[in-house]
């Protein structure tokens, strides 16, 4: 009998090649073999000596292979791909969609790509294009569009090719989803709430709370999240009366812009009491330029994602409030509901529109709940239910 890890070395080479008796070869003495190949009567009558403790060793073998999410892919019925297409692995925030999208392909024993369009919508496209074509359409895809313009054109190329998808964030709100067949669902959060509940914790913490002046990170311009979150910043201070926006610029969802814009911004306003930012990444930007002006933790700012960073500047007093958008649920949720369309146990059509555009809900965070939040999305990982689709919906998109 080889060694274990002999076996698994052997097996590896084997990984797509071997048929069974040479999975065996590679774990059992030859004779073994030749015993399994002779005729069924005379292999019963052996079957409590073959199973030894030695050979059963040998199965464990040839079961970590059969086990492989590739056992049943060959040259003529390859496996399904899921595919995801963000914007970027720098954010933390959208690293997470990879994360989510790699546990939900162990769980079904398929095969991940991670497509990024690096803030490039012609590049998100082509690289669209060419997945498709590499797989010879048998993928499904999760999809995070660059900008909202692109919508029409990541459906009319998935349409074409009888592609399942589902978007997250990124739409136009004349463009209906239901007018593409294979454009399964488009899932989003609530951004006028997101940037209405920051804005408010912002103000809590001025000298004089709900009395100052604030300046604000816009995220890209053309995203429909960025546009959100910057009404529920300006539905807040419409509210409060006490508070003035003396200046905004668009650090298009980038720390290091962010960084150097609220530099920038310092110089023309030193006098400021918070910095309200649409995602947590510009916020942590931000929070490096207080640092360095000698206003770490005098002036606080706030975001929107729910990254560790953000957690732990809350924790330290340096920023008051995000909002949790739980991305490893996003992409394993739109993941499951394209593989559903796509085996046929979900039948698109026949939904509902109020399930074809629709809101989950996401977690407000700050001082008071932040430990809470950090151990069950960040120590640990929640157990999603990708079974039942709208478990978590809200409201209708219209």
């Amino acid at each position: 009998m080889y060694p274990l890890h002999h076996c698994l070395s052997l097996m590896s080479r084997r990984l797509f090649l071997s048929p069974i008796p040479l999975l065996l070869q590679s774990c059992y003495p030859k004779n073994a073999v030749a015993k399994l190949q002779k005729p069924r009567k005379q292999r019963v009558t052996k079957r409590i000596r073959f199973l030894s403790a030695k050979v059963l060793t040998g199965l464990f073998c040839a079961s970590f292979l059969l086990a492989s999410p590739y056992e049943a892919s060959s040259a003529s019925n390859p496996p399904v791909t899921l595919a995801i297409s963000i914007r970027t692995l720098s954010n933390p925030y959208q690293a997470n969609y990879k994360v989510g999208a790699e546990a939900y392909g162990k769980l079904v024993g398929l095969p991940v790509d991670v497509l990024t369009t690096e803030a490039n919508s012609e590049k998100g496209l082509t690289d669209i294009k060419s997945e498709v074509a590499r797989t010879g359409g048998n993928v499904v895809f999760f999809i995070d569009p660059n900008q909202e313009t692109d919508d029409v054109a990541i459906a009319k190329i998935l349409d074409r090719a009888g592609v399942y998808f589902v978007t997250w964030w990124n739409k136009s709100a004349d463009v209906k989803v239901w007018d593409y067949p294979h454009w399964v669902a488009h899932v989003s959060f609530d951004g006028v709430a997101a940037g209405y509940y920051t804005a408010n914790e912002l103000f809590k913490t001025f000298k004089n709370p709900g009395q100052g002046k604030i300046v604000a990170l816009q995220g890209l311009l053309a995203n429909t999240p960025a546009a959100e979150r910057f009404r529920g910043l300006q539905k807040a201070i419409s509210e409060k009366g006490g508070v003035q926006l003396v200046q905004w610029v668009a650090a298009d969802w980038d720390r290091t812009k962010a960084y150097n814009d609220t530099k920038a911004m310092l110089i023309a306003h030193p006098d400021i009491d918070g910095v309200w930012c649409a995602n947590d990444d510009m916020a942590m930007g931000a929070i490096q330029a207080l640092k360095e002006a000698g206003l770490g933790g005098k002036v606080l700012v706030t975001g929107t994602d729910g990254i560790r960073d953000m957690f732990d500047a809350i924790k330290s007093g340096l920023a008051a409030a995000t909002v949790m958008n739980d991305a490893k649920y996003q992409a394993g949720l739109g993941l499951a509901m394209s593989l559903a369309a796509k085996e046929g146990k979900l039948d698109v059509a026949s939904q509902p529109q109020k399930f074809r555009q629709f809101e989950i809900p996401a977690v407000n965070v700050n001082r008071q709940n932040v430990d809470q939040i950090v151990d069950e999305y960040i120590t640990n990982t929640p157990q999603y239910d990708f079974t039942n689709f709208y478990a978590r919906w809200s409201v209708a998109i219209p």
